[in-house]
């Protein structure tokens, strides 16, 4: 590395602009996981929240789940599906 490199205007200002908008984006965290909660409990899907806000799916059904907010009735139907197949035993059926 070269102790005397220094970024031109133009990469400054971009690296500032991202500095900016990690601030930003950790000062609402809490602010957005209670809006999230709010809305989850609303009947909000995870796909929902995750369109709207640029994150996983994924994040929002942790989030539930840690908050026990039950998945909606079509996933959790899914959800108990899979849990009575995984329960059986190999060649056992209906």
């Amino acid at each position: 590395m070269a102790d005397d490199w220094t970024p031109d205007e133009a990469t400054a200002a971009r690296y500032a602009k991202y500095r900016r908008a990690l601030k930003t984006a950790r000062e609402m965290k809490e602010e957005i996981r209670q809006l999230a909660l709010e809305d989850l409990r609303a009947g909000a899907s995870t796909e929902e929240l995750a369109a709207l806000t640029g994150e996983t799916a994924e994040v929002y059904r942790r989030l539930a789940r840690a908050h026990d907010i039950e998945p909606p009735a079509a996933y959790k139907s899914r959800a108990e599906l899979f849990r009575q197949c995984a329960g059986r035993e190999d060649g056992e059926s209906d």
